[in-house]
Parts: C-alpha cells; sequence; structure tokens
C-alpha cells in the first residue's frame, strides 16, 4: 500500500509534468491553450484551447520509456467525454499526449477503433483492477491505444 506521502509525491510530478508540457502545447497547436487544472482538478482534459474544440490530455509517464509497452493507456471516461464534446460540436478534435523519459509521444483521438480493412483495430477498451496511484486496487475502465499508432511529438503537425 502507497504511503500518503508517495500520492503527494505523483500527484506533484503529475503538476510538474502539466507545468513542463503547457508551452509545448501552445507552440504546437499554435494557439492559446488553457490549463483545465487550474478550474477543476478533476478535469477529464488537462487542456484545451479557448474556443473549446480543441481538448488535450497529459499523461505522465516519467517512470518508463516509450519502448517499455506496445500500448498507452488512458481512462475510458476521457473517451466518453470526447464523445459527448463531439456531439455538441462535430468539429472538436481531441489529443493525448504522453510523456515517456525519452520522448513524448501524441495521438489523435479517434472513435473508430479498427482500421478500414475492418479486422486490424487501433485501440481496445479494457477492465483493469490494479493500483493507480492510490495506494490500493482499484476498478477501472481503460482505453490501450497500440503504440504505432501513436507518433512522436516532435513529428507532430497541427492543421
Amino acid at each position: 500500500m502507497k504511503h500518503k506521502a508517495d500520492l503527494k509525491r505523483d500527484l506533484k510530478i503529475g503538476e510538474i509534468g502539466e507545468k513542463k508540457v503547457h508551452p509545448f502545447l501552445k507552440s504546437k497547436f499554435k494557439q492559446a491553450i488553457v490549463n483545465n487544472n487550474d478550474q477543476n482538478k478533476f478535469a477529464n482534459f488537462d487542456f484545451r484551447n479557448e474556443n473549446r474544440d480543441l481538448w488535450i490530455e497529459h499523461k505522465e509517464r516519467y517512470r518508463y520509456r516509450s519502448t517499455s509497452f506496445n500500448t498507452y493507456f488512458f481512462d475510458e471516461v476521457k473517451l466518453n467525454r470526447f464523445k459527448q464534446l463531439k456531439e455538441e460540436n462535430p468539429n472538436v478534435r481531441g489529443f493525448i499526449v504522453w510523456t515517456f523519459q525519452d520522448c513524448r509521444k501524441i495521438w489523435e483521438v479517434d472513435l473508430d477503433d479498427t482500421h478500414d480493412d475492418g479486422e486490424t483495430i487501433k485501440w481496445y477498451a479494457e477492465h483493469q483492477r490494479r493500483d493507480f496511484g492510490k495506494g490500493y486496487k482499484q476498478h477501472r475502465e481503460v482505453i490501450n491505444v497500440f503504440a504505432d499508432e501513436t507518433m512522436l511529438f516532435d513529428d507532430f503537425e497541427f492543421n
């Protein structure tokens, strides 16, 4: 079981990660990016633009190299929230950014989990029961995005 000091440390590291990635997001997306956590610590997406048609979630994975996994995950509630945003505004776009020890990766949220061939999947939902950083096992639904569906943040160009 994690100690409360460890939890506070992990939360602080996540907050520091958001502060570090924020200027890179502004530069890559070429517009003002607002940190949603300034207003709501539990926002489904950490960042958005002022028009609210661009939403970005940042996942700090400082303990791992990007090559450690063949999928990168985030909570399914974020995908569900993106679906709601898309229903409200069909032009809305969402991105997940993972920061690893060796690089940053980015994925544009795609509600279609299967490629055009109808067989190859891009991502899948999975039920997990493990410690998600709170010191005890929890049940959660996560979305696993295949690593080869993501791209290096440095190579990403927003248009």
